[in-house]
């Protein structure tokens, strides 16, 4: 019964390790300098969206110490608008920025995100 009990302990002890060294693996990695690098696309084709789309991802490298980087693509660039979720759900981009209402047909309640300008903040603003 002994000899069980002390197996148990050190395999959990061990086992305690392995998650937290697991854990820690990415941060370490990052704290070598290594910069993380997502793909992300927008839904804007080009024009003062697309440019402030451009910026706002420069800005991420700056804002995570160099941690992360985007690399941003327009409308079309890497996939059509409609299949960005499954160009994120199979690794082609980590990311997305599209519009709300393109996504009513795998999130049906996300058209109240662009219903009205700026959505509407509470069910009973919703109409039936």
């Amino acid at each position: 019964m002994t000899n069980e009990r002390i197996g148990r302990r050190k395999a959990l002890k061990t086992l305690a390790a392995g998650g937290a060294a697991s854990l820690a693996a990415p941060a370490i990695a990052t704290a070598a300098g290594e910069t993380i690098t997502w793909k992300i696309q927008t839904s804007w084709p080009g024009g003062i969206g697309l440019q402030i789309f451009k910026d706002w991802c420069a800005s991420i490298k700056e804002k995570t110490g160099g941690q992360l980087e985007f690399i941003p693509f327009g409308a079309k660039d890497v996939v059509g608008d409609f299949q960005l979720f499954d160009a994120v759900k199979n690794g082609v981009l980590q990311a997305m920025n599209p519009f709300t209402l393109y996504w009513a047909g795998r999130i049906p309640a996300s058209v109240f995100l662009s219903y009205y300008p700026m959505g509407l903040r509470n069910p009973h603003e919703w109409p039936a």
